[in-house]
């Protein structure tokens, strides 16, 4: 890691399982709910659960559904075990079926997953090229392109409706809902508005990526999680990195500069990138801002209207 990234491992460890159990305090809440995923950042959020609550007031909700890699189901189930937390899964294929999702693209069942991971290459290419923008900020901003607007439906979806299983097994139990979003996606928009986005509590959210890596190692976060590309896993062949346009390494280093307030020169020196990277990782702070705010209240002076 860069030593612009570096953290005190053990310090940050202290006040994130304080913040967590203070939180389960205050409001009364016996336990904690986590949407594991078998990736790195709910792995990560999980442990700092079981550390400041205990195994036993920690529920795992696993929820797959027919585009989700198997690897994943078998990785979150094996740390669940032993991490000694209760898990649950609960297979979301059937809502989303009924809810008509699966129609919009090419049946798992019936042609094979590397056929799948190519057709959504060659689609996102398709659509980038057709409306002649970035894809990413594309899915940011929508657009009148029918093939985006299926596929952006076709993936907040999940999201949405993980939010809600994960918020009624929160409820049932009187747990808090711990939410898994990390720095690096929520400044640059890679979340759901309303589906990964919304929680009791967020704990790593003031962690960049390559820092949430360093704390998951410390943590001890096995090799088969820490070692994954991170993938969202809600469209076959799509990771994180394929996805954002650019290597986490790059992208925290230009999100901590920016932050730090230096010049582009400076910001180009630090991360290795280009000019055309620092504009791009502005424009998707800039252009998801919107999904990092609460909904538009209309406010009238009714008074004066009468």
């Amino acid at each position: 890691m860069n030593d612009r990234l570096n953290i005190d491992t053990e310090a940050c460890k202290k006040i994130i399982i304080e913040f967590i159990r203070n939180y389960a305090i205050e409001h009364r809440r016996s336990g904690a709910v986590i949407g594991f995923s078998g990736g790195i950042d709910s792995a990560l959020v999980l442990k700092f659960c079981v550390e400041a609550l205990g195994s036993k007031n920690v529920l795992a909700v696993i929820l797959p559904e027919r585009d989700s890699s198997p690897a994943n189901i078998k990785d979150a189930i094996r740390f669940a075990k032993v991490l000694g937390v209760k898990y649950i899964i609960k297979k979301l294929t059937p809502i989303l079926s009924l809810a008509g999702i699966y129609r919009l693209y090419p049946p798992s069942f019936i042609f094979s997953r590397k056929f799948i991971e190519r057709y959504t290459l060659k689609k996102r290419e398709s659509i980038s090229k057709r409306t002649g923008k970035d894809l990413f900020i594309a899915n940011i901003e929508g657009g009148e392109d029918k093939e985006l607007c299926k596929g952006i439906a076709y993936y907040r979806i999940k999201h949405r409706i993980r939010a809600t299983i994960l918020f009624y097994y929160s409820e049932l139990n009187n747990y808090l809902l711990a939410g898994c979003a990390n720095k690096s996606e929520w400044l640059t928009g890679f979340f759901v508005k309303y589906g990964d986005s919304i929680a009791d509590i967020m704990p790593i959210i003031d962690l960049y990526k390559t820092q949430v890596f360093k704390m998951a190692g410390y943590l001890g976060v096995p090799d088969y999680i820490l070692n994954k590309a991170p993938s969202p896993d809600l469209i076959p062949g799509l990771d994180d990195e394929d996805a954002l346009g650019i290597t986490y390494k790059n992208l925290d280093l230009v999100l901590e500069s920016l932050e730090q307030g230096y010049s582009k020169e400076k910001i180009m020196e630090i991360s290795g990138t280009c000019d055309n990277d620092i504009e791009r990782v502005l424009e998707m702070i800039n252009k998801s801002e919107v999904l990092r705010t609460n909904p538009i209240f209309l406010k009238m002076n009714l008074k004066r209207i009468i």
